[in-house]
């Protein structure tokens, strides 16, 4: 019996002991997907350009579907720490409430925020918000200048850069150009292949070919796509502008 005991003793140690190790590497990875493996929106604005960052070869996706398997480690650890320390559980919970009646409603509150923490994340539904592109400097100086003319017959005085911008514009609807410029093509590493040519209504089987890529590879990141391939983000927005070319 003592021999049981003593070897009880070591295992509940052990898993002490892995516990805190997967913790401190939850911790760790949680640190790392935050601060430096940085979203994308965070990439362009601390790298000045679009670019992927990886760590050990992994991607921020990729570190944090391994935190995500600590975690259930780490739960089924917890787990069976809770059943191998039950009886000193209810040992001290029974010597700290006293009454019958307090201690099952505590049970059953403690059990039910537990589950409700752990599940509830599984049934909730996303606020979806269309998606803005960073270029819609035209259209928010031209609606609040609607909403003026439409109060104010004054003339409103518009800088060189915006006149040139709407001459240009006037000049391409003129010409029936409809076509993007590298300028309003917007494709980031994080985005697929699939999701650029969906985007920008350009076929994905004659995207794959310009750009020399498989079409069983278009699922993949356009970053993992760019290293393993040798193209530019330049080559994917011409061969996206040309597939728009040749639609028109």
């Amino acid at each position: 019996m003592m021999k049981w005991y003593t070897n009880k003793t070591k295992l509940n140690l052990l898993i002490d002991a892995i516990m805190l190790v997967l913790l401190m590497a939850i911790a760790g990875l949680g640190f790392l997907i935050k601060y430096i493996l940085i979203p994308g929106y965070k990439r362009n604005l601390v790298y000045k350009n679009d670019v992927e960052l990886y760590f050990m070869g992994l991607s921020r996706h990729e570190w944090g579907s391994i935190h995500l398997y600590l975690s259930f480690i780490f739960l089924a650890l917890m787990i069976l720490h809770i059943i191998l320390h039950w009886k000193m559980i209810t040992c001290i919970f029974k010597q700290m409430i006293t009454g019958r009646v307090l201690r099952i409603i505590i049970t059953v509150f403690t059990g039910f925020l537990a589950v409700f923490f752990a599940l509830a994340p599984l049934f909730v539904k996303p606020e979806i918000v269309p998606f803005q592109g960073k270029h819609t400097h035209h259209h928010n100086i031209e609606k609040p200048l609607k909403e003026l003319g439409s109060t104010d017959n004054k003339e409103i005085p518009v800088s060189n850069h915006e006149n040139q911008t709407t001459k240009r514009l006037h000049k391409n609807q003129k010409e029936g150009n409809h076509s993007h410029s590298h300028g309003t093509i917007e494709v980031y590493g994080y985005m697929t292949l699939e999701e650029a040519a969906r985007k920008y209504s350009v076929p994905i089987t004659k995207l794959t070919d310009i750009l020399n890529i498989p079409l069983s590879a278009s699922s993949e990141k356009i970053g993992r796509l760019k290293r393993f391939y040798g193209f530019e983000m330049e080559d994917l927005k011409n061969a996206i502008i040309k597939l728009q070319n040749n639609n028109n």
